[in-house]
């Protein structure tokens, strides 16, 4: 008889891996979604991976015209960041109050570098493959663009001056001719290359307006980022609104608003009511809705950020006086908080024995799981607790046994994980037990929400570390205008049964958290934080996990890769692209000290809305 042939032993690791390579597309269709169905989704979501893609058909599942093959419009973009941009954004704001709405509000600070082309859903890789090619020249910008004002009836805005014309046309053809390989026609660069700051206003506030775009100060810092967005075809003839307040339907013909959601309708409707027919962003749902819980806005945080890559003056050589030229890859890294003479690559003699010593570690940042407040609306503790504050659970997903506390309004700002959270943060645990993921200390924000789903990641991932309760890791404090909220004691959570070190020194107290801190400062925190963690457990290896809040991947990360930290309106932006207990990991290299970003070692979680059910609508 012939030897049997042994099985094979096939690891998980390997099964991930398989999953990995898979393409987005692939992915999605081996989900059972309809091909077209994907590529809208892919395309809509700026084709940034499967969890934004499926999260955006789930959402989309009532759109009407979710089948249909319409192309989307692209646009090439050259976008100010930094203290230009924020006094762009305050001239938008006066703007507007002294003058009323006119049609440089539609948009964000920008310069227009090409007009609107069309592309099918079927190339989105086409265009993302031509941006990729044109990455090497915007590391090749003629120094500093120059600004200057322009104004004329019915127009004021700032003109590109200088050698960047030549320069912007080239990288534009570049990119067209690539695109122009997949069947898609565009435009060269633009005549007038320039940024809008008043359009279409009445005559009468022209002066006004004038005068305050010269108080701008065209030599403020400002970083230049070569943007691609698309939008759909219909929003060139919308107006759009943010909802600034939830509604729930009534009556059958009513939009559902959710906070932070936008709605874009026909302009020109009337309406004695306050009632008017839009459409949701989020939901592709068409039907009747009250203006008076929006507030206009611009159309372009509608738009879809494909692709965005800063430009970067030519590489000079060394300076007359000996010193050594920055290596082009750290330039980014000067903007660091760090030692400036720490990120110029000098080699020493004991740094490649120091890079063979050091125990290789991840730092891994992940947001919390779901939380009760936003599933049951901000007055959930009202229908769960009584006068006395006993509590009744009147849902599944309501936590089974709540956390015990002096008062239990404190829940109101302090919100619990509902079950499916912990579920959530559990199999992430799980998942990272199976993907080999050890865990050596874990550094958690002492909001309920998170010191709970830490929890649940270490009995999911049967990991013995403690928790070290860290205010500095809490979120973007101006949303907790006038205090922070009244957290539990780590002796607190200790009695609730929480893996807590009481030993643990916090880098920042929480009586030392400033609630009018801006947005930079709450990067410079999170920055600041990751950057001492990791001091501190450098020279001893072992993986760490930070568990925050949705901003928490963006602030802990972006300035440790040589990025400077978001404006307020980019900050906000992001935050919808961060859904429950996703995950970012980043690793430093010891030798050269860079810090890069990498594909984590599990993929996401999530899962679709489940809608209350009273059984009385059986009656």
């Amino acid at each position: 008889m012939a030897e049997s042939i042994p099985p094979r032993n096939i690891s998980r690791n390997d099964s991930l891996k398989r999953q990995t390579d898979r393409s987005s597309l692939d992915t999605l269709l081996q989900m059972g979604f309809p091909k077209q169905r994907c590529l809208k989704a892919l395309a809509a979501t700026g084709d940034r991976g499967v969890q934004l893609a499926s999260d955006w058909l789930l959402s989309h599942v009532n759109d009407a015209k979710i089948d249909n093959d319409t192309p989307r419009e692209y646009v090439l973009y050259l976008c100010p960041v930094g203290a230009l941009q924020v006094q762009l954004g305050a001239y938008w704001e006066k703007s507007q109050a002294i003058a009323g709405w006119n049609s440089a509000h539609n948009y964000f600070p920008h310069m227009t570098l090409c007009s609107f082309f069309k592309v099918e859903d079927k190339k989105l890789s086409a265009v993302t493959k031509a941006f990729e090619t044109v990455e090497a020249s915007l590391h090749q910008a003629p120094g500093k663009l120059q600004l200057e004002l322009f104004s004329q009836k019915g127009f004021i805005g700032l003109m590109a001056v200088g050698p960047y014309y030549a320069y912007l046309e080239e990288v534009v053809s570049r990119f067209a001719d690539r695109v122009k390989s997949a069947g898609i026609t565009m435009d060269g660069l633009k005549k007038n290359l320039h940024i809008t700051l008043a359009h279409q206003h009445p005559a009468e506030h022209h002066p006004k307006l004038e005068k305050l775009a010269g108080e701008l100060d065209l030599n403020a810092d400002v970083r230049w980022d070569f943007r691609l967005y698309s939008r759909e075809p219909e929003l060139a003839n919308s107006e759009v609104y943010k909802v600034t307040k939830s509604y729930k339907p009534e009556l059958g013909d009513e939009l559902e608003l959710f906070e932070g959601d936008y709605i874009f309708m026909n302009p020109g409707q009337n309406s004695a009511d306050g009632w008017y027919s839009g459409t949701s962003w989020l939901t592709g749902i068409n039907a009747m809705f009250p203006v008076v819980f929006t507030q206009r806005t611009a159309e372009t945080w509608m738009w879809t950020l494909h692709r965005s890559h800063p430009l970067k003056e030519a590489t000079k050589t060394a300076a007359s006086n000996g010193a050594a030229a920055i290596d082009e890859g750290d330039y980014d890294n000067l903007w660091c908080n760090d030692d400036v003479y720490a990120k110029v690559v000098k080699k020493k003699k004991n740094q490649e024995a120091t890079a063979m010593e050091r125990k290789p570690g991840n730092v891994y940042v992940m947001r919390h799981g779901e939380r009760c407040d936003f599933v049951f609306s901000r007055n959930w503790c009202e229908k769960c607790f009584d006068a006395k504050g006993v509590y009744t659970r009147t849902n599944l997903n309501l936590p089974r046994v709540m956390v015990k506390r002096k008062n239990y309004k404190d829940f109101q700002r302090d919100s619990p994980l509902t079950e499916m959270g912990k579920c959530q943060a559990r199999i992430t645990g799980e998942a990272l037990r199976e993907a080999g993921v050890e865990l050596s200390y874990i550094y958690v924000s002492p909001a309920l929400r998170c010191v709970q789903t830490a929890t649940e990641v270490i009995r999911g991932g049967g990991y013995k570390c403690k928790l070290f309760v860290e205010p500095t890791i809490f979120e973007w404090c101006g949303w907790y205008k006038p205090s922070v909220p009244n957290w539990l004691h780590p002796d607190q959570l200790i009695e609730n049964g929480f893996p807590v070190d009481p030993s643990y020194a916090p880098f920042i107290s929480a009586r030392n958290l400033n609630v009018n801190e801006s947005v930079e400062e709450y990067y410079n925190r999170c920055a600041s934080l990751t950057r001492h963690v990791h001091r501190k457990h450098g020279p001893d290896g072992g993986n760490i996990l930070i568990v925050g809040h949705a901003g928490s991947l963006d602030a802990c990360f972006r300035q440790l890769c040589g990025k400077g930290p978001r404006n307020s309106a980019e900050f906000h932006e992001i935050l919808c692209q961060f859904p429950y207990c996703c995950f970012a990991m980043a690793t430093e290299d010891a030798s050269t000290k860079r810090w890069m970003l990498k594909e984590p070692p599990i993929p996401g979680v999530c899962h679709s809305g489940n809608k209350s059910f009273s059984w009385k609508v059986l009656q």
